[in-house]
């Protein structure tokens, strides 16, 4: 999305993007959690520190299938690197 609209987009404008196209937001921006999504967006929150991009990549590689599993029922999901949890159903 980013590509999309840019740096500096609203979340909101990215949240009705994404419900539009289907796609899923990967963000590190937890105010996407104070958000009211759109029923059809799919929000996964990662919540990994250090936040750099080969710790980010190590947690999507050992968790990314459980997380998309996670959000065939959940909005949103939160990752960190214990593992996923839906925030809501």
């Amino acid at each position: 999305m980013i590509q999309a609209f840019g740096p500096g987009s609203s979340n909101g404008r990215i949240v009705e993007e994404a419900a539009r196209s289907g796609e899923i937001i990967i963000t590190l921006d937890s105010d996407f959690l104070k958000l009211h999504p759109n029923q059809r967006t799919r929000i996964l929150i990662l919540d990994v520190h250090p936040a750099i991009p080969s710790t980010i990549g190590q947690v999507l590689d050992s968790h990314l299938d459980h997380s998309l599993q996670l959000l065939k029922k959940a909005r949103t999901v939160k990752l960190t690197k214990a593992g996923p949890v839906s925030i809501d159903t």
